[in-house]
């Protein structure tokens, strides 16, 4: 439940957190009534790029301090009466002794929560105190308590391979190369099944919170997936000139050449008749403020004329008049 969970996190999440931070970039960012980038323009995709990445890696870091966290808090044997995996077994019996005394049913009354808590103490000191049991459950968890009666650590590797560990690793394997085809991208498909062994033998000697064996597979586990879906989502985006070339007909392509073209030559005649019109104030500097304050009027004239009010406004005085006459 908790994988898909992720995994509806992943594909839902980072979308919706983006466009609404965009949002509140923007309006932070830009001042009131000043235009805003528009979608699909290379500024927009630009933002919208550098704002998806800090929130998948942002949703990346949460996610693996959550697992870890789920790890430390689901808590072992060990965490329950207070050692660690390196401790002997007459410090085991100790610490549960000490605990028995505090938590016998006989000092805490008859108390339903103080019994199974006892009975529960009580049930991880056999198994830690029993080398076959504890060998079991330091690689398979508790799950492997339930197998049966086992003799030796020969038939724990050998039901453990039949009943856990192939079926797991083989939905696992299916899993990953179902999702490999059809979510994840093609860029980084098949080196995100490739973890170098050093990768995760570098690690093991600097531990220092006492992670079991089964605990660590649980966290591999579940990293493993998030790394491989965020692979996926960082993956660089796709080349918009390969897809223009790919998808833009042959015709059309002309048709906006040509619109280029004519775009550039309207662009020069434009600044040539500028050029024309200010050729009688070259050299004039008295008359060149008076031009530039003319200017300013006229855009700000042009600005306010071509506004929905004042149009409207126009167009009513010109209905009016053409009534009475």
């Amino acid at each position: 439940m908790s994988s898909l969970l992720v995994l509806v996190g992943w594909y839902t999440l980072p979308g919706y957190v983006t466009s609404f931070l965009q949002s509140v970039y923007y309006g932070i960012t830009i001042r009131a009534g000043d235009p805003r980038p528009l979608p699909q323009t290379p500024r927009f995709e630009r933002h919208r790029r550098r704002i998806y990445i800090f929130v998948i890696v942002s949703y990346l870091l949460y996610t693996l301090y959550e697992t870890f966290h789920q790890v430390q808090v689901s808590g072992s044997f060990y965490t329950l009466l207070g050692v660690t995996p390196y401790d002997t077994d007459r410090t085991i019996q100790s610490q549960f002794r000490r605990m028995a005394a505090r938590h016998h049913p006989d000092k805490a009354g008859d108390n339903q929560v103080a019994a199974a808590y006892f009975l529960v103490l009580r049930h991880a000191q056999e198994t830690l105190l029993d080398p076959v049991k504890r060998f079991a459950y330091d690689r398979f968890g508790p799950s492997a308590l339930n197998w049966g009666p086992l003799g030796s650590k020969q038939d724990i590797l050998r039901v453990s391979l039949l009943r856990l560990v192939l079926p797991q690793y083989l939905l696992t394997l299916g899993v990953m190369v179902l999702m490999n085809w059809i979510w994840w991208g093609s860029w980084g498909r098949y080196w995100r099944f490739c973890l170098p062994p050093d990768a995760i033998s570098a690690w093991l000697p600097f531990q220092s919170f006492h992670l079991l064996p089964f605990q660590l597979l649980t966290l591999a586990r579940s990293v493993s997936l998030t790394l491989s879906i965020f692979i996926t989502k960082v993956s660089p985006p796709d080349d918009p000139s390969v897809k223009s070339e790919t998808s833009i007909p042959g015709p059309m392509m002309q048709r906006m050449v040509q619109l280029v073209h004519s775009a550039r030559e309207t662009d020069i005649e434009a600044t040539r008749a500028l050029q024309l019109a200010q050729a009688p104030f070259r050299g004039d500097r008295e008359s060149i403020p008076v031009l530039r304050r003319g200017m300013q009027e006229t855009l700000v004239l042009a600005g306010v004329r071509s506004g929905e009010e004042v149009q409207r406004a126009v167009a009513e005085v010109i209905q009016r008049r053409n009534a009475s006459d």
